[in-house]
């Protein structure tokens, strides 16, 4: 993975006039972006914006019906899910999703499925406990026994234990108390500063993303309809009232 502050940053993901429909029901109108490497991006936007959909479209849950979506300039669009998760992307998905009868420990486990250097897969346990202590004190009690909190801190974990290339993130706060997200979010920028972990960030709290965000794109019904910094949309007014609240 490539610094963050490289000066000739690789372009890890681009998406190219993607169209993605549910039946008849066009939820994606055309959207395009990219993604360098180290960066977090953020999509934001009210319900039914289409933040969703374009994670989903990206890992193959929803496949495109039209456009490109390339992964360090390969085309991915059409790829199954599990094939999109050896080149190194994977999703944490709302709800969490954990596996609630697997302890702690077998869902760390799990999301390393993939993987058989064990030594490597020990010392990501061991530095997913220094991410969220609380899951170490937690290792032999069964998933669906946490606290909501706690869950999305192992589902967030679960997908680190994938070394993903490409971490897509799905509304990480929702329905956490205040001081659970504010962790939350203090990891998702430790993990992309200390792992130099790419992340595609789906936040409907607009002022926790742009606060760790470096890009954020807006989106309504389908479309993405403002793009910059996250520093030039926290300043615009404008734009913060009429799409953000």
């Amino acid at each position: 993975m490539s610094e963050s502050n490289n000066q000739n940053p690789q372009t890890i993901l681009e998406l190219t006039n993607v169209h993605t429909f549910y039946g008849k029901i066009e939820a994606l109108k055309g959207i395009s972006f990219s993604i360098q490497e180290g960066e977090i991006i953020a999509l934001l936007g009210a319900n039914g914006a289409g933040k969703s959909t374009s994670l989903k479209s990206i890992v193959g849950l929803t496949p495109p019906r039209n456009g490109r979506i390339s992964f360090y300039g390969k085309d991915i669009r059409g790829m199954k899910p599990e094939n999109l998760v050896e080149e190194g992307i994977i999703m944490v998905p709302e709800g969490r999703r954990i596996f609630p009868a697997l302890t702690v420990m077998e869902n760390l486990k799990m999301g390393a499925y993939q993987r058989n250097d064990k030594n490597g897969i020990e010392d990501d346990i061991e530095y997913i406990f220094t991410l969220f202590p609380i899951l170490k004190s937690r290792h032999k009690q069964d998933g669906g026994t946490l606290s909501g909190g706690e869950q999305q801190m192992l589902a967030i974990s679960r997908g680190l234990m994938g070394r993903p290339r490409l971490l897509l993130l799905d509304e990480p706060s929702l329905g956490l108390a205040p001081i659970i997200i504010r962790i939350i979010f203090d990891t998702i920028k430790k993990i992309n500063i200390e792992q130099k972990t790419t992340i595609l960030l789906v936040e409907q709290n607009a002022n926790l993303a742009l606060m760790v965000a470096h890009h954020a794109h807006i989106m309504t019904t389908g479309t993405i309809i403002h793009s910059g910094t996250a520093q030039e949309i926290m300043k615009d007014e404008t734009v913060r009232k009429a799409y953000l609240g």
